[in-house]
């Protein structure tokens, strides 16, 4: 099942919503972005034992993937640097949401073993994303 994306658009004095595909939004992403948050969403996937998809897909709200999402939201704006807006255009999420979800995983980080347990999971990710883009300049030259 294709994932969709309901956007809000201002038309003359009304206000009109159009449902798009996923595909086509993200197309207009810069590619960089892109590429992060599927690292983003890859490794968090992996580790949180859910399928990138669910991560991505905006009907599901199962707890552990709902936590999952966060995560991968967290490590978004927090690890890589993006803004909450921009995270937020990423996951077809408010800003808001991904302020909530980085409140609700730094809230987490009180717990020491969580704490040391999503230290390495940033430093593997900033790993992962700094090589991704070596390579691609590698290739370039």
């Amino acid at each position: 099942m294709k994932a969709f994306i309901t956007m809000h658009t201002l038309k003359s004095k009304s206000q009109e919503i159009r449902t798009i595909r996923s595909s086509i939004f993200r197309a207009r992403l810069a590619t960089k972005n892109r590429e992060e948050i599927t690292l983003a969403v890859n490794l968090v996937a992996a580790i949180q034992g859910v399928s990138p998809d669910e991560i991505l897909n905006h009907s599901s709200r199962q707890a552990h993937i709902a936590l999952a999402r966060q995560l991968a939201m967290y490590m978004t704006h927090v690890a890589l640097g993006n803004t909450l807006t921009k995270t937020g255009q990423l996951f077809g999420r408010d800003r808001t949401t991904v302020s909530h979800a980085c409140a609700r995983i730094e809230d987490m980080r009180d717990d020491p073993d969580f704490d040391h347990a999503l230290t390495a999971l940033e430093y593997v990710l900033n790993f992962a994303a700094d090589n991704h883009s070596y390579g691609k300049r590698q290739a370039a030259q």
